[in-house]
């Protein structure tokens, strides 16, 4: 039987609401973000995956709910993930950002 070869690395996740902080909308599309994303990891050459999902969160004028977006990366270093970070929580003007960190283990097949 063979084996894995799996090596200890860094997840990294980037937990990002499209709403805009002054307005309360969703300005950026989910196509509109992707675009961005893209461009700006290219650039950067930082592998990612972006998933789609609902958050909500409680907020000066109450509770609501937006289109959340989580980057995954795997392997990148914290300096990248910091600015990249900083980068999109900018242009979509929103008020934060949610980074987590974790150790993982990972192989390619």
């Amino acid at each position: 039987m063979k084996h894995i070869a799996f090596e200890k690395t860094w997840k990294h996740e980037i937990f990002i609401g499209l709403k805009d902080k002054d307005s309360y909308r969703e300005v950026f599309s989910v196509d509109d973000f992707k675009s961005l994303l893209e461009e700006v990891c290219t650039e950067r050459e930082i592998a990612f995956s972006m998933l789609r999902q609902l958050g909500g969160y409680t907020h000066n004028k109450g509770y609501t709910t937006e289109t959340s977006l989580r980057i995954v990366i795997i392997g990148a270093a914290e300096e990248e993930i910091r600015l990249l970070g900083e980068r999109l929580k900018k242009i979509i003007n929103t008020d934060t950002i949610l980074i987590t960190k974790a150790e993982i283990e990972s192989a390619f097949l």
